[in-house]
């Protein structure tokens, strides 16, 4: 449920920035973004995994937005 809920607002906050719809330039958006390899991405985007606590904490600060919104334990997004 949690990895369904990250991936949910990870996707989300990729819309915010402007990411491209494409899954494939998505995974490469992110990639980029916090560098990690596509595979790891994509598992992400995918809601396959979830990320550990400091890809989580670079995900937050790159995003602006809560660790504990992002992975849904919170309802606040900061």
């Amino acid at each position: 449920m949690l990895n369904k809920r990250f991936s949910e607002r990870l996707n989300k906050e990729l819309d915010n920035i402007g990411a491209p719809e494409s899954s494939v330039e998505r995974i490469e958006v992110l990639s980029k973004l916090v560098k990690i390899p596509k595979f790891k991405a994509e598992a992400l985007l995918n809601g396959a995994t979830s990320p550990d606590e400091k890809l989580l904490d670079a995900l937050a600060q790159e995003f602006e937005v809560s660790a504990d919104w992002l992975v849904g334990k919170s309802d606040s997004s900061h």
